[in-house]
């Protein structure tokens, strides 16, 4: 735990510089916490480089746009002390002016590990996606259909996290997700069980729906899909599966059987 002596020793040092290093593009910020006597297996503790970075914000202001080039070097140069300066930042900061950010945000996600992504998007991103749905949740789905298989696995654990939260944006999402399943997914199957197994445990009906809507369907991904989020029995769903399981398409009659005996366990301790 950080001492009032420390606290304001740090403070300081920031202080010091922000006002004769950060000007003349000196963006060695460790300077201001090198010192610091404590260490955590060798590490500077997170909690030193959580307060300093969230006094670099509360001391630059209402001048923070004008030190973009500091953050990016941060994620880009600085190591671990940096990346973790630097979601702390943008976390401060992408709430003050989200259009100025977001492109830093993205191009910290470029080249995140998949912890960093997640830390990124919980604490830049959830916060503000819980406060204003109709603005942030179209971006969020944008990172569902990324390039990057880290991103959109990333993004449908963030909606996951969202939901839990705010069930009132499940409509809005299963429309959304529904609607890819016209196209191949791929990879991307696995994303999306995960998403309907969450929405499952949420809004049960919500989810039964998804079954009444799309358990006609003898596309074998949609069929996996739906197969895959299984975990209870329904009379409705069963009638679906009952289908499938007479299915001449491999796929479909493998996925059919497959979900039939989880039924058929799930019917036998309904009955007990």
């Amino acid at each position: 735990m950080l001492t009032i002596d420390w606290k304001e020793r740090l403070a300081n040092d920031t202080k010091d510089y922000l006002t004769n290093k950060l000007p003349n593009k000196d963006y060695d910020f460790d300077i201001i916490f090198n010192a610091y006597p404590e260490r955590v297996s060798g590490k500077i503790p997170s909690e030193v480089i959580n307060y300093v970075s969230g006094n670099i914000v509360t001391q630059l202001g209402k001048k923070h746009a004008k030190y973009i080039h500091f953050y990016l070097h941060l994620w880009d140069k600085k190591g671990e002390y940096g990346r973790s300066a630097f979601i702390t930042i943008l976390s401060r900061l992408f709430k003050k002016a989200p259009a100025t950010y977001l492109e830093v945000l993205e191009h910290a996600m470029a080249s995140a590990d998949p912890t960093e992504l997640s830390s990124l998007l919980e604490r830049v991103i959830l916060p503000v996606l819980r406060k204003d749905i109709p603005k942030y949740l179209p971006q969020v789905l944008t990172w569902n259909e990324h390039s990057d298989p880290e991103i959109r696995k990333a993004s449908v654990n963030l909606i996951i996290k969202l939901i839990k939260r705010r069930p009132d944006s499940i409509p809005e999402i299963i429309d959304h997700f529904t609607a890819l399943w016209l196209r191949p997914l791929g990879e991307d199957q696995a994303n999306h069980i995960a998403l309907f197994k969450a929405i499952r445990k949420i809004a049960p009906e919500a989810y039964s729906k998804v079954w009444r809507d799309f358990g006609h369907q003898r596309d074998p991904e949609i069929v996996e899909i739906l197969t895959g989020t299984l975990q209870h029995w329904e009379p409705d769903i069963e009638e679906f599966v009952e289908i499938w399981t007479k299915s001449g398409n491999a796929r479909v009659k493998k996925a059919g059987l497959s979900a039939m005996r989880m039924l058929q366990k799930k019917k036998k301790k309904i009955k007990k």
